[in-house]
């Protein structure tokens, strides 16, 4: 199993699943990561490692469509991808229904009462298929239900550090907006550095500690927490199956859950390992 780079509290979530399904099997996951998540040549080199270990095959959340690319010339034995999926790919996928995220952050909108939207900003990387997604559930159901909204779309990057420099940037921008919606963990990690004081609804994703202590500040309307044991979990019996009874590998979908201060209250700690073992137990989708 090769993770991708950042997002510590959700790999390690997403392993520990894979880890499970592969101890109810009678396996044993390897899995191993990379430091960011920009380096195509990286998770190569962790996958070329593992070939010592004559695995019976590959979990891999990728970095690049690069590393795809090689991998269906080169790799001859079977590949799951995790949360996300470059563009005309056809190897299967365990991962978030993006586009229904993008819907379930506009939707905590709409509860609000809301009369009207003027401005909406999407803090995104447009470079990425899966972000894509989450912004465009999002933008679609705020333009059908909000009829004069304005979208501005920024482009946060592969960084926090670049995210940062777009939001200082567009400050002024932003400042005006009624709604700032970060489609990740880096764009919603400046969002709470840089804007943390700004009184507009902010709605982060993926979890991360400083979200957890925005939403519970009220400083963020909430954050999307994407169910990441159960990609894990899914993502290893899909695999084994079709090692042992060669089961077609075949795409799933999970649904993501909507974290806001209410849910934060029920937890038996205010922490990511909490929300994601609240997650683990929930239906897949």
């Amino acid at each position: 199993m090769v993770t991708a780079g950042g997002g510590y509290t959700f790999w390690h979530a997403t392993t520990l699943g894979a880890q499970k399904a592969a101890a109810d099997n009678g396996y044993q996951i390897i899995s191993r990561g990379t430091y960011e998540s920009t380096t195509a040549s990286a998770q190569l080199s962790i996958i070329n490692f593992f070939q010592d270990y004559e695995c019976d095959g590959l979990i891999l959340a990728p970095n690049e469509k690069s590393v795809v690319d090689a991998l269906v010339l080169n790799y001859d034995k079977p590949i799951i991808l995790i949360d996300r999926k470059p563009e005309n790919s056809q190897l299967p996928v365990v991962k978030t229904n993006d586009y229904f995220a993008g819907e379930l952050a506009a939707k905590q909108l709409i509860q609000l009462s809301q009369k009207t939207i003027d401005l909406a900003v999407v803090l995104n990387n447009q470079t990425e298929a899966h972000l894509n997604q989450r912004a465009l559930g999002f933008t679609n159901l705020l333009k059908q239900t909000f009829s004069q909204v304005k979208l501005k779309h920024l482009h946060s990057g592969r960084s926090v550090g670049s995210a940062r420099e777009i939001i200082f940037q567009q400050k002024e921008l932003i400042r005006s907006a009624q709604v700032v919606y970060a489609t990740n963990e880096l764009g919603s990690l400046a969002l709470n550095q840089d804007l943390a004081e700004i009184e507009n609804i902010k709605i982060g994703f993926d979890c991360h500690p400083a979200l957890i202590k925005a939403t519970t500040a009220n400083k963020m309307l909430g954050f999307i927490s994407q169910n990441a044991f159960q990609i894990g979990y899914a993502s290893a019996v899909k695999l084994i199956n079709n090692i042992e009874s060669k089961t077609p590998l075949t795409d799933l979908y999970l649904n993501p859950m909507f974290i806001d201060y209410a849910f934060i209250q029920k937890l038996p700690e205010p922490n990511c390992k909490s929300i994601y073992q609240y997650l683990a137990h929930t239906s897949l989708n």
